[in-house]
């Protein structure tokens, strides 16, 4: 099992989140004790030291929309990797998992990429950003874009918003381009074409 020697806890610097695989374990057939041979030991999220502070960044300025971010993916090391794609392939398919998964470079990994959401401080709860109807296509960019629907512009805005926040921090899309996947590259051109 690897660890990264710079690898913080986000809760340790009053952000919001909580490890995805953590807490579905359930509906991922995976174990508290694999996870843990994996590397992931709780349900706290771990980021590298160098992203703590764009984080902090990022969730001062949805706080002042009334949100916060939650983070429900940070650091996951390659055994985790290995782990979550075996498990989704055996139930969803090798073609549907190489969408959403990145396992060439394993960008998590390095601890520099972030899975977030926005958070509604009051009811202390997800503010949803797709329909889970629409499958995995919704989760990349602009699916919601052509859409007319009042819900559909809703979460349009929204994914919108995330992007542009995070890329003001330092941080750009993923290579697959889900909306709320986020790799530190403040050094890079900005990837995003909605500004």
């Amino acid at each position: 099992m690897e660890l990264l020697s710079d690898l913080i806890y986000i809760d340790d610097y009053g952000l919001l989140g909580k490890n995805f695989y953590w807490r579905r374990r359930e509906v991922y057939n995976v174990t508290e004790e694999e996870l843990k041979t994996a590397g992931i030991l709780n349900d706290r999220v771990q980021v590298h030291v160098d992203i703590i502070e764009p984080l902090k960044v990022a969730d001062k300025k949805f706080q002042e929309r009334g949100m916060r971010i939650f983070i429900q993916e940070g650091w996951r090391p390659e055994a985790l990797y290995r782990l979550i794609k075996d498990k989704r392939t055996t139930k969803e398919g090798k073609d549907e998992i190489d969408k959403l998964f990145n396992f060439v470079d394993m960008p998590h990994a390095l601890g520099r990429s972030v899975y977030i959401c926005p958070w509604d401080p009051i009811k202390d709860a997800q503010i949803y950003t797709r329909k889970g109807e629409d499958g995995n296509d919704a989760l990349f960019v602009d699916f919601y874009k052509d859409k007319h629907d009042a819900l559909s512009g809703q979460y349009q805005e929204l994914q919108v918003l995330m992007i542009n926040t995070m890329i003001s921090c330092g941080f750009r899309l993923g290579t697959k381009r889900e909306y709320f996947h986020f790799d530190y590259r403040p050094d890079e051109p900005e990837n995003y074409g909605n500004r």
